[in-house]
C-alpha cells in the first residue's frame, strides 16, 4: 500500500480541494452580494435598480476583476486568491497517467506464451524503480519549469469568455427555464390574453416602422443617384441593417413560433444542462485520482493548467505592481487637474489590487452586524410595559359595588356567563346586555358603552 503515497512528482500541482474551493468561491459571492443589495435597497430605494439588474450589474464587475487579475497576475480572481496562476500545457509535460498506475503497468507484465515468466522483483527493487520513477518526473517538470509556459493576450481573451460570458448565458437560461416551468405557468394561472395583445400591438408597430424605413430608403437612393457621398452609402447601409432587424423582429415576434420554440427549449434544456454539469463533474472526479492535470473542460479546450505560486512569482506580481502604479501616476501628473487625478487613480488600483481581500471582508463584516443587530432586537425589550389604568369610581348614583368578587351588580345573585364591560366591571351577560341595550352605559360608574364593547371571559375555579 506504500505505493500509493507517491504523488505525479510536480509539487506545485494545486491539489483537489484547492481546486474545488477556488472553483465555488465566485458562485458563492454571487447571492451573498445580491442579498446586501437587497437589504440596502429597502433603506436606500435607488438600489433597486441594481437589484433588477443585478446579473448585468455583477457579470460586468467580474468582467472588470477578472480582466485586472488575468492580465496583471496570470489567473482569475479566484485563483489568484488561493496563489495559483495559468500556465500553457505543453506536450512534454501531460500526463498520462500517474507514477503508481505507470509502475503497475511496467511491473505487471503478461506473459506471451508459457514459456515466459513475469519478472519478479524484490520490495528494495521495486523502491528503487519507484524512486527512479519519481526522480525522472521531477527532473521532468524541472525542464518544463525552464520553457516559457505564459498566458497570452489570446488566452485571457478566451479565458474571460469562459470566466464571464458563459456563465452569465447560462444564469440567464437557467432563470428563463424556471419561470417558464414554474407549475402556475403550466397550469395556465398567468393572463397569456394580455401578452399576446401585446406582441400583436408591438408587431403592429413594427410593420409601420418598416414600412417607413422602406420609403425613406427608396429616398436614399434617389438622392444617391444624384449625390455620390460616402456619408451617404454608410447611411443607407445602416438603414438596410436596421430593416433586415425589424423583419427578423416581426417574423419571431408572433405567438405562434415563440411557443414552439419555448415548447423545445423546455425539453432540450435539462438534457443540455445534465450534459454540461456531468461533462464538469467528470472532470473533476479525472482531476481527483490523477488522471488527467485540466480540472474543467474548458482548461482543456484552452490547454491551460493550474500551478501554485512559488517565491519568484510572488516577487515578480510585487514588482510588477509597483511598476505599474508608478506609470499610471507618472502619466497622470500631466493632466490638468493632477492633485485630483493622482488621489483618484491611486486608490482604485488600490482597490483593484486588494479586492481579493475587501471582497469578502465586506461579506463577513455585513452579515456580522446583521446577526449583531438582530440579536439585540430580539434579547432587548423595545418599549417598557406601560403602567395599568386606575380603576373607574363608582359615579354617584350608581349601583353598589358587591363585597362578593362573585356575585353581579345588577341581579345581586352568583355571575352566571361573566362578560366584562369597558369600565372593568363583571357581570351577568344577561343583565349586563339588557341594561347596555336599553341605557348605553356602564350601570356603576356611568361610563358611555355599547354591546360590542361587551366580552366574555372564563374563570378558573
Amino acid at each position: 500500500m506504500f505505493l500509493f503515497n507517491f504523488d505525479n512528482g510536480d509539487p506545485n500541482r494545486p491539489s483537489f480541494f484547492e481546486m474545488l474551493n477556488q472553483f465555488q468561491m465566485m458562485p458563492s459571492f454571487k447571492p451573498a452580494l445580491k442579498y446586501i443589495f437587497t437589504v440596502l435597497s429597502q433603506r436606500n430605494p435607488k438600489l433597486r435598480y441594481i437589484v433588477n439588474y443585478y446579473d448585468e450589474c455583477f457579470y460586468s464587475l467580474l468582467l472588470l476583476l477578472e480582466y485586472h487579475y488575468l492580465k496583471y497576475y496570470e489567473g482569475s480572481f479566484s485563483e489568484n486568491f488561493y496563489n495559483l496562476k495559468r500556465i500553457k500545457s505543453s506536450k512534454s509535460s501531460s500526463v498520462d497517467g500517474d507514477t503508481v498506475f505507470s509502475l503497475l503497468k511496467r511491473l505487471v507484465v503478461t506473459p506471451k506464451s508459457d514459456h515466459d515468466q513475469p519478472e519478479l522483483l524484490t520490495k528494495s527493487q521495486i523502491l528503487k524503480k519507484s524512486f527512479a520513477m519519481l526522480r525522472r518526473n521531477r527532473a521532468a517538470s524541472a525542464a518544463s519549469l525552464k520553457e516559457d509556459h505564459s498566458i497570452k493576450d489570446s488566452d485571457r481573451a478566451e479565458s474571460l469568455i469562459y470566466l464571464v460570458v458563459i456563465p452569465y448565458i447560462k444564469s440567464k437560461l437557467d432563470e428563463y427555464y424556471k419561470k417558464e416551468s414554474d407549475p402556475l405557468m403550466e397550469l395556465g394561472l398567468y393572463d397569456e390574453d394580455n401578452d399576446d395583445h401585446e406582441r400583436r400591438v408591438s408587431n403592429g408597430t413594427i410593420s409601420d416602422q418598416i414600412e417607413r424605413e422602406r420609403l425613406e430608403l427608396v429616398e436614399l437612393d434617389q438622392k444617391l443617384q444624384l449625390q455620390h457621398e460616402t456619408r451617404l452609402k454608410i447611411y443607407i447601409r445602416l438603414k438596410k441593417l436596421k430593416l433586415r432587424y425589424l423583419l427578423f423582429k416581426r417574423l419571431f415576434g408572433s405567438s405562434s413560433i415563440l411557443k414552439k420554440l419555448k415548447t423545445i427549449f423546455l425539453k432540450v434544456y435539462p438534457f443540455v444542462n445534465a450534459i454540461y454539469e456531468a461533462l464538469f463533474f467528470i472532470y473533476q472526479l479525472l482531476y481527483l485520482y490523477e488522471y488527467t492535470n485540466y480540472y474543467t473542460p474548458f482548461f482543456h479546450l484552452q490547454s491551460i493548467q493550474l500551478k501554485r505560486l512559488n517565491h519568484k512569482d510572488i516577487e515578480s506580481h510585487r514588482a510588477a505592481i509597483s511598476n505599474r502604479r508608478r506609470d499610471r501616476i507618472n502619466f497622470v501628473r500631466d493632466w490638468y487637474g493632477a492633485p485630483f487625478f493622482v488621489p483618484l487613480v491611486s486608490v482604485l488600483d488600490s482597490i483593484l489590487d486588494y479586492s481579493k481581500y475587501i471582497l469578502p471582508l465586506s461579506v463577513f463584516i455585513f452579515k456580522s452586524l446583521e446577526w449583531w443587530y438582530s440579536e439585540n432586537r430580539i434579547t432587548a425589550p423595545t418599549l417598557p410595559i406601560p403602567t395599568p389604568p386606575t380603576p373607574a369610581k363608582r359615579a354617584p348614583g350608581g349601583l353598589e359595588i358587591p363585597k362578593d368578587k362573585k356575585q353581579c351588580p345588577l341581579c345581586s345573585k352568583e355571575r352566571t356567563n361573566p362578560t366584562i364591560c369597558g369600565s372593568g366591571f363583571v357581570f351577568c351577560y344577561p343583565c349586563i346586555f339588557g341594561y347596555v341595550n336599553e341605557h348605553s352605559k356602564c350601570p356603576i360608574t356611568f361610563l358611555p358603552t355599547n354591546k360590542e364593547s361587551l366580552r366574555k371571559i372564563y374563570e378558573t375555579v
